[in-house]
């Protein structure tokens, strides 16, 4: 292994988390802390590229734990994972046996949203992270299970991340996962599945819960990033057809003439479960009384909607009236956003909802309410890696500054090559080329790569 520090092979590599917005690894392990939590729980419905790296990767996953551990200063490294995935555990066991290592694991319910970094962050500890706070605040860091598996060929291998595993499932001709060069378009990816035969058709770019929503005319338009974790198509009917095309005003509409304040969006919060100020009820409320969607002005009950986490439960599952408190949340932020609106509080002590362990939820129940529940059983154990002629590679992939180009237009890269940077003093990841070939385009969202034929 080279002198350079773990934390610059993890910089160099570009390594970003692989389970939610992509914040750039080498500055989440800057600091230090008293737990390493590595987040294992797969809490989206339907995903599988987690299990497998568990399954099948377990000893690199280990190493790359006992690695950051060290870095890190951590006293506790603990995997939290769903008590159910017996054969991961089983896995992980082995690894941390065989390796000596000074990891343990923490069993969880299968329940949704156990992935949620403050969720877990009490599972394991029992602190509470302050609304619209990170891990660190009450010492610890949350890393995704994949993304270890990409710091260990990082440190261990010098290896820039270039492949990215993804779920392609639902209402296709073969479910399978997929290990797939960034950039590969969603189309190449619906086809190794077997594409579809629905004539019309959504899909999610990630899990049933947090994904984005998309309708079939933008599947040309999407690419595989470093922070894809699933593509489900579904039929465009029943609920996932009015969430996808349901306008604000429509939703501003509705919660005029429907909330009934029965306030189970607000018993069934998982952060307000946490003892977070953040009442989705109180939030319809206000905007069934506003005089339009943008009546919307700096006030304590508004800015609650800053802390939401945006999991879905009180749309998928808590409101008996059909209505959309997420997306009302959502709408909010970006209007405070706007006006400058940071939310702030000098709260110091969270109460956990004594009630909480009987307030959870059962995956099986989205996929119902979905339409997804068909898929449920589908057992995904085999990865297919898919090489491809062509990719398009997003700038910006992760949490931070666009990345900028260090490659002219008719370059020729090979695998690996570094073909946009962090740009100076700025939070942001490295960007490397996922396949052999020639800069076709470049763009201030992409670099267009295609094969070079003999």
């Amino acid at each position: 292994m080279s002198q350079m520090s773990i934390l610059e092979k993890i910089k160099d590599a570009g390594v970003v988390g692989c389970g939610g917005a992509g914040f750039p690894t080498h500055a989440k392990f800057s600091g230090e802390v008293e737990y390493l939590i590595i987040n294992a729980a797969e809490c989206e419905p339907l995903l599988k590229t987690d299990h497998f790296v568990m399954r099948n990767h377990a000893v690199e996953t280990i190493k790359a734990i006992e690695m950051v551990k060290s870095q890190v200063g951590a006293e506790f490294a603990v995997i939290a994972t769903k008590r159910y995935y017996t054969e991961e555990i089983a896995a992980l066991r082995s690894a941390i046996t065989e390796l000596n290592a000074s990891v343990t694991i923490h069993e969880m319910d299968n329940v949704y949203p156990t992935g949620d970094e403050q969720v877990m962050v009490f599972e394991v500890t029992g602190r509470v992270v302050p609304p619209s706070g990170i891990p660190l605040m009450v010492g610890c860091i949350v890393s995704n299970v994949s993304t270890m598996w990409n710091v260990f060929h990082a440190i261990q291998d010098d290896a820039p991340v270039i492949r990215k595993q993804l779920t392609v499932t639902g209402a296709v001709g073969e479910p399978k996962l997929l290990d797939v060069p960034v950039g590969t378009p969603f189309e190449v990816c619906l086809a190794a599945a077997g594409g579809t035969n629905l004539d019309e058709y959504l899909f999610l770019d990630g899990g049933p819960m947090m994904g984005k929503l998309n309708d079939q005319s933008t599947i040309a338009e999407k690419v595989v990033t470093k922070t894809t974790s699933g593509l489900i198509v579904a039929e465009d009917t029943g609920y996932l057809h009015k969430l996808h095309y349901q306008t604000v005003e429509q939703i501003f509409n509705e919660t005029k003439s429907a909330c009934i304040q029965c306030s189970l969006c607000s018993d069934l919060c998982p952060r307000q479960q946490l003892g977070h100020d953040i009442h989705p009820h109180k939030v319809m409320r206000h905007f069934a009384v506003a005089e339009d969607i943008t009546d919307i002005k700096p006030d304590p009950i508004w800015e609650e909607a800053m802390i939401c986490c945006e999991c879905g439960i009180c749309e998928v599952i808590a409101c008996p009236m059909g209505l959309s408190p997420r997306q009302v949340n959502i709408h909010v932020k970006k209007e405070l956003l706007k006006q400058g609106v940071r939310y702030q509080t000098d709260k110091k002590e969270f109460t956990p909802d004594p009630m909480r362990d009987y307030k959870s939820i059962a995956p099986k129940n989205i996929l119902i309410k979905m339409g997804l529940q068909q898929y449920a059983d589908v057992h995904l154990e085999t990865m297919h890696y898919l090489d491809v002629d062509e990719v398009f590679i997003p700038t910006k992939m992760h949490i931070g500054a666009p990345s900028i180009p260090v490659v002219s237009e008719g370059d020729i890269v090979k695998k690996g090559d570094l073909i946009a940077k962090i740009p100076d003093t700025a939070l942001g990841a490295n960007i490397h080329a996922s396949i052999d070939g020639q800069i076709i385009r470049i763009t201030e969202e992409q670099v267009h790569i295609k094969k070079v034929m003999s």
